[in-house]
């Protein structure tokens, strides 16, 4: 299960052994998730990075009709928010569609993997 981002990311960009060993180390705290759950929420301020490592989540917005609008699909091997980087606090929603298995990255970990190996960065 831990191989599902180092696969995604080598479909855009050609790892080496010892960025595929940088990338297993960020998945040691996995956590399963139900439906249905907010994994981050439109207004919050994320410490940590989500990756999807099985299952289904979305990005979204609530209309002002109550409506949610559907930004984006979120497969195995995608980050939910590696945007935090750039926003000061979250401007939509990321859901669980179905149960899922969702590792959380600190900021500080993917800011030090970016630093220290290009090919990844390239890759994200």
């Amino acid at each position: 299960m831990q191989q599902v981002l180092t696969r995604k990311l080598e479909g855009f960009e050609a790892l080496s052994d010892d960025d595929r060993r940088a990338l297993d180390g960020l998945t040691p705290r996995i956590r399963q998730v139900g439906a249905r759950v907010d994994l981050v929420r439109e207004g919050d301020e994320p410490e940590n990075v989500h990756l999807i490592l099985d299952g289904l989540a979305c990005r979204y917005k609530v209309l002002p009709s109550g409506k949610r609008q559907i930004m984006a699909l979120l497969v195995p091997g995608d980050f939910c928010d590696l945007n935090v980087f750039i926003l000061d606090q979250m401007d939509h929603n990321i859901g669980t569609i179905s149960a899922c298995h969702v590792v959380d990255i600190p900021r500080r970990a993917i800011e030090e993997i970016t630093e220290a190996h290009p090919q990844v960065t390239r890759a994200f």
